[in-house]
């Protein structure tokens, strides 16, 4: 599905087609932005005569491709590919949607497989800066671009929620969240590697003169940057946390296997106490001291509870038991 909107100074008009977008271009003031849902090949084809998209870059248009964020310079027009976070629900993990976007002196295109951005609050985000509208796609393009970059807040709030609630449990004595810290690691993985280039993207687009932005859309487009240096850091923050929460788990599980085997080992030397005795008196002599005794059953049974008893007692104390 292909929506149309066109700014003029700032204000939209009507909606138009795609067969009217050279026109409209040519006027002055004008700025065009086209979202497309699910582009079919046809629809991509026909934008791509439209706004004489390079063959290359059509190819990496396609939607679902999961592909590097990364940028491409063409003569008149870059071409981006970002990602949008949709943050975890119901136990599912986070989502990261591809969306790739092509810019260009007085246009931009977006291209997505579902919704990651509500084009409605970008464009009243536009039409509130006419000034800066006005100046061509520089403005737009960061817009876009910082709504994509803050869905990975709350993405990423959700994350920490989750790694908050596997620390407290952990630290409970609860060893059994060893999926739960697994499936957080994934997700800040995930996270990591679109974040990085997304990063890196940026500081091509920042630093290299591409000819297209004003030197205000530059402005712009640097907070853009600065919001991706806070979520890449946050992200190292949480794995550094993951990783001791990690190792917490461990030593929790050690210990408890630590603290099952002490307790098998003292029960196991109060019956090898008791194995001794009664093996002893079990032993078929003649001539054995309280063999023939009247109390010798008494005794043995008796000598039997206070060697065990004696031994509870001591590994008790040793806080083996």
């Amino acid at each position: 599905m292909i929506q149309v909107r066109v700014l003029r100074d700032g204000r939209e008009v009507s909606d138009a087609a795609v067969a009217d977008l050279a026109a409209i271009r040519a006027q002055p003031g004008t700025l065009v932005w086209v979202d497309v849902a699910s582009p079919t090949h046809d629809e991509l084809a026909t934008l791509g005569r439209e706004f004489d998209i390079h063959e290359v870059a059509l190819e990496d248009l396609e939607v679902g491709e999961r592909q590097r964020p990364k940028i491409e310079q063409y003569q008149d027009q870059v071409v981006l590919v970002f990602y949008a976070a949709l943050p975890e629900s119901g136990g599912q993990p986070t989502r990261l949607v591809e969306v790739d976007l092509v810019a260009g002196q007085n246009y931009l295109l977006t291209f997505h497989g579902g919704s990651p951005v509500d084009p409605d609050p970008v464009a009243r985000r536009v039409k509130a800066r006419p000034e800066l509208a006005s100046e061509g796609a520089g403005y737009l393009l960061y817009v876009a671009l910082d709504e994509l970059v803050d869905t990975f807040f709350p993405a990423l709030d959700a994350i920490g929620e989750r790694l908050v609630e596997v620390e407290e449990a952990v630290l409970a004595g609860d060893v059994d969240v060893q999926g739960d810290i697994l499936v957080i690691r994934k997700d800040l993985i995930g996270v990591r590697r679109v974040i990085g280039p997304m990063r890196d993207a940026m500081v091509v687009l920042l630093r290299r003169d591409l000819g297209l932005f004003s030197n205000e859309a530059q402005r712009y487009l640097q907070d853009v940057y600065d919001h991706l240096i806070r979520l890449a850091e946050s992200v190292e923050d949480y794995q550094e946390v993951l990783a001791g929460t990690l190792d917490a788990n461990a030593t929790m599980a050690s210990n408890r296997v630590n603290t099952v085997a002490r307790n098998l080992a003292a029960y196991a030397a109060i019956f090898a106490v008791v194995t001794m005795i009664s093996g002893i008196y079990g032993m078929n002599f003649h001539h054995m001291p309280e063999l023939g005794w009247r109390f010798g059953y008494a005794w043995a049974v008796g000598l039997m509870v206070l060697c065990a008893g004696g031994l509870w007692v001591y590994f008790k104390r040793k806080g083996w038991l």
